[in-house]
């Protein structure tokens, strides 16, 4: 999976970037820029919070250069998150959320490709190149500490919301949990859960919270689950599904 990353940075981002610059993120191994910290990761259960005030923040910056800025902002913190779960032992996590941090990265190029030669323009073109050497940089770092072994084959997510179609992503994940973690990336998603001493429950996908009448359950390969999704671990070719439905009790 860090092979197609890198591919479709290499691919998206340098052709978009032309000539000079383009030619630089090939060669260049060394890159002084400066990650931001990347806050709570994904695996942390108020993480949804800060992907409401992500989209909300982004949703009301209408200037193309501040717009442009912070989508960047955002793939470096979604750099240096992906990162520090790969490095946690949670490689399945960390290369969605990876993805996710070339696709604001992707957005950050496509956008600045439309502004025009001002001060702050260059200047930010001249920052965004740096960006996209050192994003480079860090996933061939990562793809280098990575033993083939730690990552599994894609597995099926799909999600069921009852009245709505089902949602299916392909996606790479130890456990049930961390597949529908990436399943929310990849579908901009909100995900609310709850820790016990059993492991966490979910209870609510994008705004559709349990009540007493229906709630989220899980089931692998067709068969109810019998633990918390955290603790549910998968195998490649598995088939995870979620579903909106009366519980069973």
């Amino acid at each position: 999976m860090l092979k197609k990353i890198l591919v479709s940075l290499g691919i998206a981002l340098m052709i978009g970037f032309s000539g000079v610059q383009a030619q630089e993120i090939i060669t260049e191994t060394k890159v002084d820029y400066y990650l931001p910290y990347p806050g709570i990761l994904p695996d942390h259960p108020l993480y949804w919070l800060k992907m409401v005030r992500d989209r909300v923040q982004l949703w009301l910056t209408t200037d193309s250069l501040q717009r442009a800025e912070k989508l960047l902002l955002y793939a470096d913190k979604r750099l240096g998150a992906g990162w520090a779960l790969v490095e946690g032992n949670k490689p399945g996590l960390g290369i969605t959320t990876l993805t996710k941090a070339e696709k604001y990265l992707e957005q950050a190029v496509n956008l600045a490709q439309k502004l025009g030669e001002g001060e702050a323009e260059v200047k930010f073109k001249a920052k965004l190149a740096k960006a996209i050497k050192k994003h480079e940089e860090v996933l061939n770092l990562i793809e280098g500490k990575t033993e083939p072994n730690q990552l599994l084959e894609e597995v099926e997510v799909r999600v069921d919301f009852g009245d709505e179609e089902e949602a299916v992503e392909l996606v790479e994940a130890k456990t049930a949990y961390e597949a529908l973690q990436a399943a929310a990336e990849n579908r901009n998603w909100l995900i609310q859960v709850k820790n016990y001493d059993f492991g966490s429950l979910v209870e609510a996908i994008n705004g559709q919270k349990n009540t007493s009448d229906k709630a989220w359950i899980y089931f692998i390969n067709g068969q109810a689950a019998t633990q918390a999704a955290d603790k549910q671990e998968l195998k490649a070719g598995d088939v995870v599904e979620w579903k909106y439905e009366k519980p069973i009790y």
